[in-house]
């Protein structure tokens, strides 16, 4: 069951201009252990992604068994899906069930198993992977340690036997009996499919793997034995990868005369290596030392990168270089004048400044924005469903529901205008305009320090929200195996993933609030901070604009 990429290019969700991935090609075939290295950022999560179908690439195919793993333009197949099992970076953030045996009940439901045949999937990798017995079926999954909840999220993959299992840093926080005992499974699925290890970690990988795909910059730039790229250690200083121990070991020997090999992947290899040379170098006579020393090859010195001309930061496009203070003044006359407004006519108005607000946008902005349009619509039109229910005598008025009609699409109105102003301006300098703002009421002694922390939070919370929204939902794909568009989920694995949404923006908040207190950071710091904003004459233009609108609005 080999599994082929051909040609795979993977741009940047908000910029298409950034390549992730760059024409990647290769072939895996069944039963090899193959690793991906490179440094932070050079793509090896996004690929390990694009090969478990999570993530459709701009261009390029993937096949297993030859058949393509998508089948419709943003849809997977759903046969292809249960071939292969992913675990995360942080495997523990995508458990979430209220046991662990529900958490194990989730991972297999997709896979129709006979109960016999479940039971046994779970008390093996339970085995395996809980040498201390804490993983009781009835126990919840939050009541394990980090590494027990590391070792669970592992377990549940594991239990799923996939054909291809493809792993993103899985040795990262376990201590060194977990790593012995992972090392053993995956020893022990040796002709059983294929594995696919991102890691940086080569000293204990490297004499499991049969292949090394090195990537740089989302390029692939090696691709060979492990042996041999421990024969060529400036690939791996170009792609900003250290040595493994055994090229290491084989440079610091060759400096002080003893040459040996710097492809011996284990201890004992190197160890056994290291005592013959040792002994060769002792029945050597003195003056044949330094001529051993200069016989070694030594390694290349790591490439250095040309480091590009420095040039001026190209201006900000669109509405990301304007004056916050004037976005914010543009957003608060468009929400008075849409809420003043009584009539369809007057509304269509407003509703047109706002889209006009839009343009320039990036696409994935406006397909965020398309998903909050179609959450609303289904909210609107079940509110309009019930406001227009009569019970005395039963009947529905349609006077009620066409005056509700009106009164949420106005507020939709004013939502989306809340949406452009969130998008189009970075949080910093979100809070800086409106702290600009609260200043001067605060040298009046209204209090408003406390609004400008609640503000600020707010304000930082949108956007964190959205990128958990759409890791959390990669996480309920993968496990579920649910053939949906990327970013999107089924209704029914809404709960799965309300759970380590939650969990993960609670964490998110406990960082932000100890880091404010340790810097001693409150509502009035925030306030009399310095304001490194600049007006520009476009933003005076942008002002001119949102009081014209304004006076429309208010005379239509």
């Amino acid at each position: 069951m080999p599994i082929a990429l051909k040609g795979i290019e993977v741009t940047a969700p908000d910029s298409p201009d950034v390549r992730l991935l760059q024409n990647i090609s290769f072939t895996l075939e069944e039963g090899s252990v193959t690793l991906l290295i490179g440094h932070a950022g050079s793509g090896k999560s996004t690929l390990l992604q694009v090969m478990s179908g999570l993530l459709k690439p701009q261009a390029g195919s993937i096949t297993v068994d030859e058949q393509p793993i998508w089948l419709k333009p943003m849809k997977a197949d759903p046969k292809q899906l249960l071939r292969f099992g992913l675990t995360f970076q942080f495997p523990e953030q995508q458990l979430f069930a209220r046991s662990i045996g529900q958490e194990f009940a989730y991972s297999l439901r997709p896979y129709k198993l006979e109960k016999g045949e479940r039971d046994r999937r779970i008390r093996e990798a339970t085995h395996a992977l809980d040498p201390h017995g804490v993983f009781a079926m009835d126990r919840s999954p939050f009541a394990l340690s980090g590494g027990e909840q590391r070792r669970l999220a592992l377990a549940t993959t594991f239990a799923t036997a996939p054909d291809w299992l493809l792993m993103d840093e899985p040795t990262a926080g376990l201590e060194a009996a977990a790593v012995r005992e992972l090392l053993r499974m995956l020893r022990e699925r040796g002709g059983r499919g294929g594995l696919v290890v991102a890691t940086h970690d080569l000293d204990t990988f490297f004499p499991l793997a049969d292949r090394v795909l090195v990537l740089d910059h989302g390029e692939l730039v090696f691709d060979g034995a492990p042996q041999l790229l421990c024969r060529a250690p400036e690939v791996l200083a170009r792609a900003g990868v250290g040595l493994p121990s055994c090229a290491e070991a084989a440079v610091e020997m060759a400096r002080i005369g003893i040459a040996i090999a710097p492809d011996l992947l284990t201890p004992a290899l190197a160890a056994s290596a290291i005592l013959a040379a040792l002994r060769e170098a002792g029945s050597a006579s003195a003056p044949a030392a330094p001529q051993a020393a200069a016989s070694v090859a030594q390694p290349p010195r790591p490439a250095q990168r040309q480091e590009p001309k420095s040039e001026p930061p190209a201006p900000q496009a669109g509405w990301l270089g304007l004056d916050p203070r004037a976005k914010w003044l543009l957003y608060l006359l468009l929400a008075i004048g849409t809420m003043g407004q009584q009539g369809w006519g007057s509304l269509a108005v407003a509703a047109a400044l706002v889209g006009c607000a839009f343009l320039g946008l990036p696409r994935s902005v406006l397909r965020g924005i398309r998903k909050i349009a179609m959450s609303y619509a289904i909210f609107l039109i079940f509110s309009v469903a019930l406001a227009g229910i009569e019970f005395s005598p039963l009947g529905y008025s349609v006077d009620n529901g066409w005056s509700t009609t009106f009164i949420l699409t106005r507020l939709f109105v004013v939502l989306m205008a809340g949406c452009w102003l969130a998008m189009s301006t970075p949080y910093s300098q979100l809070v800086q305009g409106l702290n600009w703002v609260l200043k001067y009421l605060y040298k009046v002694k209204l209090p408003v320090a406390s609004f400008s922390l609640a503000v600020s939070f707010v304000f930082r919370f949108i956007p964190l929200i959205m990128r958990e929204w759409q890791q959390f939902s990669m996480i309920v794909r993968a496990r579920g195996k649910a053939s949906v568009r990327p970013g999107s989920v089924r209704v029914r694995d809404i709960p799965a993933l309300v759970v380590p949404l939650l969990l993960g923006m609670f964490h998110k908040a406990e960082q932000m609030t100890v880091a404010m207190e340790m810097k001693q950071i409150d509502g009035t710091t925030l306030l009399l901070r310095k304001n490194t904003l600049e007006w520009e004459r476009v933003d005076t233009v942008l002002v001119v604009v949102a009081l014209l609108a304004w006076g429309l609005l208010l005379f239509t």
